[in-house]
């Protein structure tokens, strides 16, 4: 197995690793890549991961891949972003997205935004405490449901924790209960057990995200 970069081209197979990892145990999964298990929701998330891609040379698409024996084929099992985060994240939604095309139904648009403003807070205080280095933050990782316990999780994180080691970055992630143990072993230790979330009483019933606040200092 090995971690390579991953291009334009791939990002349908980005795409499809993703939704088949978290299925929809991942609420803030759910919401903020609407319909990511569907073929039309799959076709905007390409599109939309590209455009990130591309517009940002800050995040790094990363795969973890699996090669047949005699190397000519490679199957990736894993996908991971990672951000050097030099500036605090904006804390409004509509800054960060077309949040009209991603989120067309106003209820959704407003929750996101809502747990936007929230969910961006952790980050924003780690940058603004890193004396102008910034912050590798964990943007996404997954795993393939039929690919795990290879090591792809690990080595994506560790892909990125060897950089923030050599630029003295403290690293970051909001992860979900799944991932908790996969970043604890990696170094990355609790700052929030429990992230809060309350978008007010209007989304009484709707599924709030379940996200623990990890970093790391850099080692060395």
């Amino acid at each position: 197995m090995e971690v390579a970069l991953v291009s334009d081209e791939e990002m349908p197979t980005f795409v499809e690793v993703m939704s088949k990892a978290f299925g929809h145990d991942a609420p803030f999964v759910d919401i903020y890549f609407p319909n990511h298990d569907t073929p039309a929701g799959q076709v905007q998330l390409s599109k939309r991961l590209t455009a990130w891609k591309q517009g940002s040379e800050s995040s790094t698409f990363l795969k973890a891949v699996t090669r047949t024996d005699n190397g000519d084929q490679e199957k990736t099992i894993g996908i991971a972003i990672w951000t050097l985060m030099k500036e605090a994240p904006a804390s409004e939604m509509a800054e960060a997205e077309n949040v009209e095309e991603v989120w067309p139904v106003a209820d959704d648009r407003e929750f996101m935004t809502e747990l936007w403003r929230e969910y961006v807070i952790p980050r924003t205080h780690s940058v603004q405490n890193s004396d102008g280095k910034g912050i590798y933050a964990l943007e996404l990782l997954a795993v393939h449901p039929n690919h795990r316990r290879l090591g792809a999780g690990r080595a994506l994180v560790e892909w990125e924790t060897k950089a923030s080691d050599e630029q003295g970055v403290k690293a970051v992630v909001e992860g979900t209960p799944m991932g908790r143990q996969l970043y604890e072993k990696c170094g990355l230790s609790v700052q929030i057990e429990q992230m809060r979330f309350d978008p007010g009483q209007k989304f009484i019933g709707r599924r709030l995200p379940e996200l623990t606040y990890l970093t790391r200092e850099p080692q060395g």
